[in-house]
């Protein structure tokens, strides 16, 4: 009887051992997180972890792993993914992070899987999306055909991690009534990236663009400002359609720098379109446009202004600059007169951005001048309450109102 609870008792021992074991094999492969890396924000305020948790799927499968933002030691938000990396662990090597004003982006990559856009908002929101635009490596070997090069707009230029590569206008190979044109970076006349086409199949066919036309023009800035030059193109179609639809109408194409390729930035470029007069596009005017939406308050009071006194009577609203680079939002135009909005200056109190409604009549030729215009307004935009105030002035020497007087310090 003593030996059978000896050995039972050995017997629970063991299945105890393996118990333990299997529990703990079971935490490290499922459940253990572990920190890979951490970005902190410039400022210092905020912390984000990129962290693994358990090991990947045996043999080939995914890896599991979380990216936690703090601010101080508060966590503001956690977010779960997946990464295929063909089997391999999480590693630094893993994500690209990039901190902006209220956002902080992450780019997750892998090498079974398109890379994965994570941008966590300091107010604990997010979004998430794969960026299916970035193209990928062909194969070495591919020759560059020079009889499509469109050699006034293709230019040897140092790009980013590229190196010394010539970046070159590629004309469509006309197999097809409708092709595109398209873009390639090459090195030794070998292609060595394809920049992702703009249309599906890289054909206008389906789309109301027209056929393409010419390259006009082509520039190299880092417009959002992480550091890596982008590619902004102007490219013209025509369209066949109405009596002038034999002359080019000009297109913007914008391919922001992300990881080793690059992506259309679809949003932006119909932002541009949107708001950008057709005769004033270049690649000049599109760099201050995009800095103009993303660093400047004075956009937001040209926009403010426009929703809350213009949207709702029909007018247009668009981004022009002047001469000296001034911009300019245009809200009525004809062939007799153009209306609009000028930013002007911060308001004594420094408060309130300032802007002067105008209008001008036009020359018989269709030109106009600043100087010749009348005042019919000038705006108040409150920075911090979004809110605008007309003052009713039509000069400069006029008297405004109360609450315009109020709200600027101005006297």
């Amino acid at each position: 009887m003593k030996k059978s609870k000896v050995i039972s008792g050995f017997i629970g021992l063991i299945c105890a051992i393996f118990l333990i074991l299997g529990i703990s094999f079971s935490y490290n492969t499922n459940y253990k997180k572990v920190t890979i890396d951490t970005s902190n924000s410039p400022d210092g305020k905020y912390e984000l972890t990129l962290q693994a948790v358990g090991e990947p799927d045996w043999p080939f499968g995914s890896a599991s792993g979380q990216l936690v933002l703090k601010e101080g030691k508060e966590k503001v938000s956690k977010t779960d993914f997946e990464l295929r990396n063909d089997g391999g662990s999480i590693s630094s090597n893993c994500w690209k992070v990039t901190w902006h004003e209220d956002y902080v982006e992450v780019i997750l990559s892998g090498e079974e899987q398109f890379d994965e856009q994570v941008i966590l908002y300091f107010d604990g929101t997010k979004e998430i999306q794969q960026l299916t635009d970035i193209a990928v490596d062909y194969p070495s070997g591919e020759e560059l055909n020079e009889s499509r090069v469109i050699t006034e707009q293709s230019f040897e230029v140092d790009l980013n991690d590229w190196g010394e590569v010539r970046f070159v206008s590629y004309l469509p190979t006309y197999d097809t009534l409708w092709e595109d044109v398209s873009f390639v970076l090459a090195k030794d006349n070998q292609i060595v990236y394809h920049f992702p086409p703009y249309f599906e199949n890289n054909s206008t066919e389906n789309d109301s663009v027209g056929m393409f036309d010419s390259v006009e023009a082509v520039g190299f800035q880092d417009i959002d400002g992480d550091g890596s030059k982008d590619v902004i193109v102007i490219i013209n179609y025509i369209t066949g359609a109405g009596p002038q639809g034999m002359i080019p109408r000009k297109t913007i194409r914008i391919f922001s720098s992300q990881n080793n390729g690059f992506v259309i930035q679809h949003d932006l470029i119909d932002e541009l379109m949107k708001n950008m007069k057709e005769d004033d596009i270049s690649i000049s005017a599109i760099c201050d446009y995009v800095t103009l939406i993303e660093t400047d308050e004075i956009y937001d009071g040209y926009r403010t202004i426009y929703q809350q006194y213009f949207a709702d009577e029909g007018c247009d609203f668009m981004i022009s600059y002047s001469a000296s680079g001034n911009s300019r939002a245009i809200l009525n135009e004809n062939e007799e007169i153009i209306e609009f909005l000028v930013y002007d200056r911060l308001s004594e109190n420094e408060k309130c951005e300032l802007y002067v409604l105008y209008r001008s009549k036009k020359n018989a030729d269709g030109s106009w001048h600043i100087s010749e215009a009348e005042i019919l307004d000038i705006f108040a935009y409150n920075m911090s309450t979004k809110d605008v105030v007309s003052s009713g002035k039509t000069s400069w020497s006029a008297t405004g109102n109360e609450k315009y007087y109020e709200v600027t310090g101005e006297k």
